[in-house]
C-alpha cells in the first residue's frame, strides 16, 4: 500500500512536478492548488473529484483541477496507478483554464482516454527516474492538458474560486488532527453546528468524522513508525490518539497488525528486495 505524506498543503514544497507509480492507493479527501492527475493503470478505484465520486477500472484518468477535493480508495489489491501534481509554475498558458473553468466529467477514458496521454503519464515516470528535466516536464504535461481539453468539455466558473465549508473543513483538520478533536468543538471552530458539519462528512467525503480523523492520524503514525525510534506510547500521543491502548486498537482494525508488529515487519522488507503491501 501507499504511505504518502499524512495531508497535502503543498504550497511550499519547493519541487514543481511530483510523480510516482505503485499500487494500492487510498487517501483521504484533500485540496491543493495544483494541477493533480491519476492514471489507473489496472484493477479498480474508487475516486472522489469534487461532488463526482466513481468506480473506475484500468486505463481511466481522474484530471483535477487545481483547488477540487479529491479522493482515492483502491477496491481491488494491488490495483496500479501513476499519479502526477503539477505545480502552477509548471502549467503555463493552461494555467488560466484551470482555474476558470471546471469539467463537467473529471474522468477520461475507453476512447477518450487519447493514447498521447498513457504515453506521457509514462514518459513523465521514466524521466523523473533517468534525467530530470523542467523543459521535457513541461512538454509532456502540455500534451497531456492538450489531448485532455479536446476531449472534455468546460463549464466557467461562476464566480472565482473561494474555498467553501469543506474546503475550510479539509484544511482546518489536515492542521489540527494530531490535537484532541471532537465534532462539537470542529463544529464551534467553523462556526456552524455538528449536524451541518456531520452531512458534509456523509455526502460529500464520503465518510464520518471519526474515520476521517483516524486515518489522518493513522497516515501519520505509519510515517513516524518507519522513520523515528520513538516509542510506540510517544507516537500515538504524538498523532493525536489519547493512548497506547486506543492507538493500538485503532491501528489494529484499519492495517490488521499492531503498531509493532508493523515497524518491525517493514523494517525486515526495508532489507529485502520485495515490498510487502
Amino acid at each position: 500500500m501507499s504511505v504518502r505524506a499524512y495531508y497535502e498543503e503543498r504550497y511550499n514544497t519547493g519541487s514543481e512536478l511530483q510523480i510516482s507509480e505503485g499500487d494500492s492507493m487510498v487517501f483521504p479527501p484533500h485540496l491543493h492548488n495544483d494541477l493533480e492527475l491519476f492514471l489507473v493503470r489496472d484493477g479498480s478505484y474508487q475516486i472522489t473529484v469534487g461532488d463526482t465520486c466513481r468506480e473506475v477500472g484500468e486505463n481511466t484518468l481522474a484530471v483535477i483541477f487545481p483547488n477540487t477535493i479529491h479522493a482515492y480508495q483502491c477496491k481491488v489489491p494491488g490495483s496500479g496507478y501513476i499519479i502526477a501534481v503539477c505545480s502552477p509554475a509548471l502549467l503555463g498558458d493552461a494555467l488560466s483554464r484551470l482555474t476558470r473553468f471546471r469539467p463537467a466529467c473529471p474522468f477520461l477514458q475507453g476512447q477518450d482516454l487519447h493514447r498521447d496521454i498513457v504515453y506521457a503519464m509514462q514518459g513523465l515516470c521514466e524521466q523523473s527516474r533517468t534525467e530530470p528535466d523542467r523543459e521535457i516536464y513541461r512538454a509532456l504535461v502540455r500534451l497531456i492538458l492538450a489531448r485532455c481539453f479536446s476531449r472534455m468539455e468546460l463549464l466557467p466558473l461562476q464566480e472565482p474560486y473561494t474555498v467553501d465549508l469543506t474546503g475550510n473543513l479539509v484544511r482546518y483538520l489536515s492542521c489540527n488532527f494530531q490535537k484532541p478533536l471532537s465534532l462539537d468543538t470542529v463544529a464551534r471552530e467553523l462556526g456552524v453546528s455538528k449536524y451541518h458539519l456531520s452531512h458534509i462528512f456523509s455526502s460529500r467525503l464520503h465518510t464520518s468524522f471519526s474515520e476521517y480523523v483516524n486515518f489522518l492520524r493513522l497516515n501519520l503514525a505509519r510515517e513516524l513508525l518507519l522513520t523515528t525510534d520513538q516509542s510506540i506510547l510517544e507516537l500515538g500521543l504524538a498523532c493525536g490518539f489519547s493512548s497506547q491502548r486506543t492507538f493500538n486498537r485503532v491501528f489494529q482494525i484499519h492495517m490488521g497488525m499492531s503498531p509493532r508488529q508493523y515497524r518491525e515487519l517493514k523494517s525486515v522488507a526495508s532489507h529485502s528486495p520485495l515490498t510487502i503491501p
